[in-house]
C-alpha cells in the first residue's frame, strides 16, 4: 500500500508538471489532471497510513508520555494503543457505512470522469481498518506505538 501511495505521489507530481508546462506553452491542459490529483489526495494518506503505523512513523506527541516512568508509562502506552484502535475502528465503520450507502444509492461523482462515489470513498474504511489492525499487532506484541528513539533521552531515568 505504501508503494502504491508513493506511485500516486509521483503520478501527481508528473500530472502537475505536465499541466504547468502545457499552460505555459499556451496549450489547453486536460481537466483530467486536476481530477486525478484530487482523487489521489484522498487515496495517498489512506494507502500510506497503515505503513506509517507499522513503521512507527506516524505523527505523535510525547510530552505527557515522556514524563511517565516504568509501569505508568507502559499502561499509558497500552491505553493510547487501545484508544487508537477504537478510533480507527469507529472511522472504518462509519466509512464502510458511507461507502455502502453510496453503492446502493448509485451515487456518482460527476467531474471530468463519472465515477461511482463508493469507489472513491472505499479507501477510507479500508485504510482505517488496516491501521486498527497494525495498532492491534503492536499492542499484542507488547510494543510501543512510538519509535524507541522517542524516549532515548529519558531511558536512563526509568
Amino acid at each position: 500500500m505504501a508503494v502504491a501511495a508513493g506511485a500516486l505521489m509521483v503520478a501527481m507530481f508528473a500530472a502537475t508538471l505536465i499541466d504547468v508546462i502545457l499552460r505555459n506553452l499556451g496549450f489547453q491542459s486536460s481537466a483530467h489532471f486536476f481530477t486525478f490529483t484530487e482523487y489521489a489526495l484522498l487515496f495517498v494518506p489512506m494507502l500510506g497510513s497503515p505503513w506509517l503505523v507499522r513503521e512507527k512513523g506516524h505523527v505523535y506527541v510525547e510530552i505527557l508520555i515522556s514524563t511517565l516512568r516504568g509501569p505508568a508509562r507502559r499502561r499509558a502506552l497500552q491505553a493510547i494503543a487501545v484508544v487508537s484502535i477504537a478510533v480507527c475502528l469507529v472511522l472504518a465503520w462509519y466509512g464502510f457505512d458511507v461507502a455502502w450507502h453510496n453503492y446502493w444509492a448509485g451515487d456518482k461523482d460527476v467531474r471530468t470522469l463519472d465515477l461511482p462515489r463508493w469507489a472513491l470513498v472505499v479507501c477510507i474504511p479500508l485504510g482505517f481498518l488496516i491501521m486498527a489492525i497494525e495498532f492491534a499487532r503492536l499492542l499484542r506484541r507488547g510494543e510501543s506505538i512510538y519509535p524507541e528513539s522517542a524516549f532515548e533521552r529519558t531511558k536512563s531515568e526509568m
